[in-house]
């Protein structure tokens, strides 16, 4: 399963060394959380603060899986 879409960040928690899991709300689908690998890097941490609006790419085998944002 893989969408693209624009999403509203909810909430990020930091996953392993360098990863976050991130909750984002995106209209028509819900919430979703996907893993960004990289996440707490210093090029990609200003962008997902909560509240912030991104263009995602979410992909996962199934619908209830943890996805991968990218």
């Amino acid at each position: 399963m893989e969408w693209t879409g624009e999403g509203l960040i909810i909430g990020v928690r930091r996953h392993g060394e360098t990863s976050v899991i991130a909750e984002v709300m995106v209209a028509g689908r819900g919430r979703h959380l996907g893993l960004v690998r990289g996440g707490r890097s210093s090029r990609l941490a200003p962008t997902l603060q909560p509240g912030n609006v991104v263009q995602l790419s979410w992909r996962a085998r199934l619908e209830e899986h943890l996805g991968r944002v990218l």
